[in-house]
């Protein structure tokens, strides 16, 4: 048998860049401004280009998109007309409007994101809030630029990082739409289009704030402090200031990262930021913690929630500042800062690379694209430095 030409498996695997690639036979796969990936069948009926969409790439494969471009050919050469897919259908409670489209949208792509629970909380929420009292109930095929300008222009200046974040998700949803043949394949929400002629420049008038940070100062106080206190939360806190981790990381922190003897903690990379894996030196500080904590018999969460088996809230760390009295001028995001600003100042002998690398900071360029490298001996070496530093107050 010939060997066909078109898409492969790996082909399809590595295209990331948006647009429509063809298999050939009117097969094409498009790949949308967010990354997903979904089937077309185009042809050519009495003059004009139409599209059938055939389905997610996660759901429907290489060779079953190709036999049903072949039902469809076929169906062409008799005289009849493909299908239209079941989503492309014209009343309003089979699915046309935004609000059941980003709802068929979040069931298909929230598995593919790090922490998908609470991704899809923030994205659904967003939309909830600021876009479907205008869109909501408004059919895709009929949204036009000037319903994404009335969605973003009240909150376009005074509530700007957020403004971007619903730009970008009502564009993903009406790319998805598209993809399904259910609305013209236009970005209504593209950079340069006719949106940024009807938004004002927020650039201007935005300046973004970084999270309050506690003076490293004084941390050599604060620590011990934080050390008198029982219970899981403060002793998260106390890891979280001693490792210069995310919130989020050291509450999805489980006992099988951990190797005690080596004194690593292996973050495995669905719960990182950049999505890589990120080995972080334990200090003995850290790793005492560590051997102070309750193990439950299936080696789940490190920092266990309220609910047996089940992670830190989020706002647990949180309160513990609050309690202590130290809830104004820091955060817990905001250890990161400290830390970062303690290395700056006080250790006049430590590279900025290394600093950053301790905060599994991605490098990006010419620079990140050469540097495979951790520094995780010379980060080790920092991070004992810094956990003497967070005591010697009391010594």
């Amino acid at each position: 048998m010939a060997k066909r030409d078109g898409l492969n498996v790996k082909m399809i695997d590595r295209l990331k860049e948006p647009g429509k690639y063809s298999d050939g036979r009117n097969l094409y796969l498009h790949v949308g401004a967010n990354g997903s990936k979904s089937w077309l069948f185009i042809y050519r009926r009495l003059g004009k280009d139409k599209m059938r969409g055939l389905g997610s790439y996660r759901h429907v494969s290489l060779d079953e998109a190709r036999e049903k471009a072949a039902e469809f050919r076929a169906m062409l050469r008799q005289g009849i007309e493909p299908p239209v897919s079941r989503g492309a259908v014209k009343k309003k409670d089979e699915g046309r409007t935004f609000a059941q489209l980003n709802e068929r949208y979040l069931a298909e792509h929230k598995d593919s994101w790090r922490n998908p629970a609470k991704a899809e909380s923030l994205w659904r929420n967003s939309l909830r809030d600021h876009a479907y009292t205008i869109i909501g109930e408004k059919d895709v095929k009929d949204i036009d630029v000037k319903d994404v300008h009335a969605v973003l222009s009240p909150i376009w200046l005074s509530k700007h990082p957020t403004a971007k974040k619903i730009r970008w998700r009502i564009g993903a949803v009406l790319a998805y739409a598209a993809a399904l043949d259910l609305r013209p394949d236009v970005d209504l929400t593209r950079t340069g289009g006719k949106l940024d002629k009807l938004l004002p420049k927020a650039k201007r008038v935005h300046v973004v704030k970084g999270h309050d940070s506690m003076p490293f100062q004084q941390i050599p106080e604060f620590v011990p402090e934080l050390r008198q206190r029982e219970g899981t939360a403060a002793a998260a806190l106390d890891f979280l200031i001693l490792t210069a981790a995310r919130q989020q990381e050291v509450c999805m922190a489980k006992w099988d990262q951990m190797d005690l003897d080596e004194s690593v903690w292996n973050a495995p990379e669905e719960i990182m930021k950049a999505g890589r894996p990120h080995r972080v030196p334990l200090s003995p500080d850290a790793v005492a913690i560590l051997k102070a904590m309750p193990r439950d018999r299936d080696d789940g969460f490190v920092f266990i929630g309220g609910r047996s088996g089940e992670p830190m809230s989020n706002m647990a760390m949180t309160a513990v500042l609050k309690r202590m009295g130290r809830k104004e001028g820091a955060t817990i995001h905001g250890f990161r800062s400290t830390f970062r600003t303690w290395v700056a100042e006080k250790c006049l002998d430590v590279p900025r690379e290394i600093a950053e690398a301790a905060l599994a900071h991605t490098v990006g360029g010419v620079e990140g694209a050469y540097q495979r490298g951790d520094y995780f001996n010379i980060r080790r070496s920092l991070m004992e430095r810094w956990a003497d530093y967070c005591r010697s107050a009391g010594e």
